[in-house]
């Protein structure tokens, strides 16, 4: 099991930036975006292969 890393850990949180998400379909990186609805309402969305 992994160590739990302190939210002030810089090194820590360098490191998760780092890591890429793949799709669990297709095996390609995973495109994080910041869609906006028509009633302003703001969420992030991940794509990649369609699914």
């Amino acid at each position: 099991m992994a160590e739990k890393k302190s939210k002030t850990n810089v090194a820590a949180r360098s490191e998760s930036k780092k890591r890429v998400q793949l799709c669990r379909y297709c095996g390609n990186k995973v495109e994080v975006i910041l869609a906006v609805a028509s009633n302003g309402k703001r969420k992030m969305k991940r794509l990649c292969c369609g699914v």
